[in-house]
């Protein structure tokens, strides 16, 4: 499965293939309370997310990031968005910490 990791800048583009499923990872800090989340809702005729997962770091450290892994399914070609922020979800309405995109192109 194709892994695509998040870029320093705040969007990522990737391309995919009709049917394929891949994992986007990116690094969290639940310790912090802040976790990554959908900004905006998918077009899930193009795209669904299948599972979310954290996985560990190897930092041996208590409390260290992780790395938070969404995977995917690409369902029909055209091109498409997965708009992310980076929030504490019991602060309603306060700015995210950060946000990203991820333009997905399906062939």
């Amino acid at each position: 499965m194709a892994v695509f990791p998040m870029s320093d800048k705040e969007e990522t583009c990737i391309q995919v293939q009709v049917g394929q499923k891949f994992s986007l990872k990116f690094v969290t800090s639940p310790g912090t309370g802040y976790g990554w989340e959908l900004a905006a809702p998918l077009y899930e005729k193009m795209l669904i997310i299948l599972e979310t997962k954290n996985e560990a770091q190897d930092s041996g450290l208590l409390g260290a990031s992780e790395y938070e892994i969404w995977i995917c399914r690409a369902v029909t070609a055209g091109r498409s968005e997965i708009a992310l922020k980076y929030v504490r979800p019991w602060e309603k309405g306060a700015e995210p910490l950060k946000k990203h995109i991820f333009k997905v192109e399906i062939q």
